[in-house]
């Protein structure tokens, strides 16, 4: 079976949007539950955005 590799720019980019995610839920989770100002669009927007960069990181991942 032949490997695939991974470039440079690949995986930079999966590093931001993994960390774009969890920045961005993060703030989502501070603003909803201790200052009391909840946005519950902008909650599941960046939950979706956190689950789908961890769901991408793990494809790249297992798929070698």
């Amino acid at each position: 079976m032949k490997t695939q590799s991974i470039s440079i720019s690949e995986k930079i980019f999966n590093f931001l949007f993994l960390f774009l995610g969890s920045a961005g839920l993060g703030y989502s989770l501070v603003n909803h539950f201790f200052l009391e100002k909840p946005n519950k669009e902008f909650l599941l927007v960046m939950l979706c955005l956190f689950i789908a960069s961890v769901a991408s990181w793990q494809r790249k991942k297992w798929s070698k």
